[in-house]
């Protein structure tokens, strides 16, 4: 089984791969972009579950950069909702992808550049295999489970202070689904 550090990058490759296509034009904007949320969502949840606390807890020089991923998770991800409620025919649409694949594209340099690495470094083959195993469950999705962006909207319905810097149980807490 490959191990975590791949798997991450290889779901960041197929997002790159469609944000190109949607800034392009190649295929059915509004499509590509629903398919980087189904992608993006659960990937950044699995991240903030539990490979951005091992990270922190391997190299604790790197907690100001898991911080501001989990940031950068929130901020991507609330302009993708924008942008789903939208149409790809609405004014600003184009923009508001590029803002998402550019966003997108800072975030992963720095989390190949700098949070990856500390996986790869400082644990074992068996210990990334295993972590890959269970990234590999979490983004994979259990159609029963509420999503964070689920959640997030719940929160929104129910105007929730500070619920955009909330992660998945914190989201789940807040609205009463914990």
């Amino acid at each position: 089984m490959p191990d975590i550090v791949e798997i991450i990058k290889e779901q960041h490759r197929q997002v790159e791969e469609l944000l190109t296509r949607a800034e392009k034009g190649d295929g059915d904007s509004a499509a590509l972009m629903q398919e980087v949320a189904r992608l993006l969502l659960p990937h950044s949840e699995a991240e903030e579950s539990f490979v951005y606390p091992a990270i922190r807890d391997l190299a604790a020089e790197a907690g100001d950069e898991v911080k501001d991923g989990a940031v950068e998770h929130h901020q991507v991800e609330e302009m993708l909702q924008n942008l789903l409620r939208g149409d790809a025919d609405d004014p600003g649409y184009d923009g508001t992808v590029a803002a998402i694949a550019g966003e997108l594209r800072h975030h992963v340099q720095e989390e190949e550049e700098e949070l990856l690495p500390v996986l790869a470094e400082r644990l074992g083959d068996d210990e990334r295999a295993e972590m890959g195993r269970r990234f590999l469950e979490a983004t994979s999705g259990d159609p029963h489970e509420a999503t964070r962006r689920e959640l997030y909207e719940k929160a929104r319905e129910q105007e929730i202070p500070g619920r955009s810097r909330m992660n998945k149980q914190e989201l789940a807490d807040a609205v009463g689904e914990s």
